[in-house]
């Protein structure tokens, strides 16, 4: 794989791998961090990467271990919320299953944030897709940081339930 197309890669997976890396525990400030350490042992094994279609899936397994690293890693800076949520999201993630039931929690999220008002949607892109803190959101929006954060976690919780209704419905 050239260069730009590993790049290609990057641009692709990257918003879905940091939100699979926070899904599995990490603490919010090293999600950037795992997500380029995922990237850097892909492009240092991407000659193992078979099938480009599978990127996604390959990501998640490097970006797992990277998580499970962080467990078993007995630093003062550990950069995993809480290790027994951590450790039941990890088992989870093994599972077959579990491939397919992400890529609709993505969906979902994905349709969700679309339905989302403009100022909403620029919101969150700005924080989760640019990783752009309440400071920087702030002055770009008129809003105070505190208004800010206040904004994105009535944003969360709209999105939670949100993508809880659509997986639901979904089920049926």
């Amino acid at each position: 794989m050239q260069r730009n197309e590993f790049a290609k890669l990057v641009l692709e997976h990257q918003a879905r791998l940091r939100m699979f890396i926070r899904m599995l525990g990490a603490m919010p400030d090293a999600v950037d961090d795992l997500a380029q350490d995922a990237f850097v042992v892909a492009y240092e094994r991407i000659d193992t990467l078979e099938d480009v279609e599978q990127a996604g899936p390959w990501l998640r397994s490097i970006a797992r271990n990277l998580v499970r690293n962080e467990l078993r890693k007995s630093s003062r800076r550990r950069r995993v919320v809480n290790a027994s949520i951590s450790e039941a999201m990890l088992a989870l993630s093994d599972e077959p299953a579990t491939a397919a039931w992400s890529e609709d929690w993505f969906a979902a999220l994905r349709s969700c944030v679309e339905g989302l008002p403009r100022h909403g949607r620029a919101l969150v892109d700005g924080r989760y897709q640019r990783g752009q803190n309440a400071s920087q959101l702030a002055n770009e929006t008129d809003m105070t940081p505190a208004a800010v954060r206040q904004a994105l976690s009535r944003l969360r919780g709209l999105l939670r339930t949100c993508v809880e209704t659509r997986l639901t419905e979904g089920a049926r």
